[in-house]
């Protein structure tokens, strides 16, 4: 098409989340999102250098106009130490794909390569995950228990703050996209009574509030 917009992919990108317009900072972990209609065609060639895991081809995703997305693969960056946004950017210009955002969290985002933690979404298979340059996905898979601990304190900060006085309405949070990744297993697997119980004290408390009006 005449009016295809092209992309000069030599040019380095501006530091900046997205979501926060701030930037970001050096860190270890990194992700990136590859096209199938853009990437190069040896892009995995490329990348097979670094420490990496690269999803299964989510060719099944749905926007939430019911309309399927693009066919894409998850590339989750991961090294020992930390790298510049301007080190990833480089690497994602090479696969000619969108700028990279640093992971907070490597498990949620490795779990995400499948959409563990999403069942609303397609879920695609862990044995189609690649590894290259060291990349342990069994080991980023499971939650420590330090990240699980940490993981229920942002969760009972969450219902805390936002005055949540129903399980329901924090089960619906934890499965949509806007819940951190790794809430929906934290939420089913061993906690449930106890932050059904929080929520519960959590509504008492609220409505005592209430009755003193």
């Amino acid at each position: 098409m005449e009016n295809e917009i092209k992309i000069d992919w030599t040019v380095p990108r501006e530091n900046k989340n997205p979501k926060t317009k701030q930037p970001y900072k050096r860190g270890r972990n990194w992700t990136i999102v590859v096209y199938l209609d853009s990437a190069p065609s040896n892009w995995e060639s490329i990348i097979k250098q670094e420490p990496v895991a690269i999803s299964p081809l989510h060719d099944k995703d749905i926007t939430e106009d019911g309309e399927r997305k693009n066919p894409h693969y998850h590339v989750i960056l991961s090294y020992k130490g930390n790298k510049s946004f301007e080190q990833i950017d480089e690497i994602a210009r090479l696969l000619h794909a969108p700028i990279p955002q640093r992971v907070n969290s490597l498990t949620g985002a490795v779990r995400y390569l499948t959409h563990m933690d999403n069942p609303e979404k397609y879920q695609y298979e862990s044995f189609d995950i690649r590894a290259y340059g060291g990349f342990d996905v069994d080991s980023a898979l499971s939650l420590s228990t330090g990240d699980k601990r940490q993981m229920l304190r942002e969760m009972i900060d969450f219902i805390k703050d936002n005055e949540i006085i129903h399980l329901v309405d924090f089960t619906n949070y934890c499965l949509s996209d806007n819940a951190p990744a790794g809430w929906f297993e934290i939420l089913t697997e061993r906690n449930t009574l106890f932050l059904k119980e929080y929520i519960k004290s959590n509504w008492q408390k609220y409505k005592s509030g209430e009755e003193m009006k």
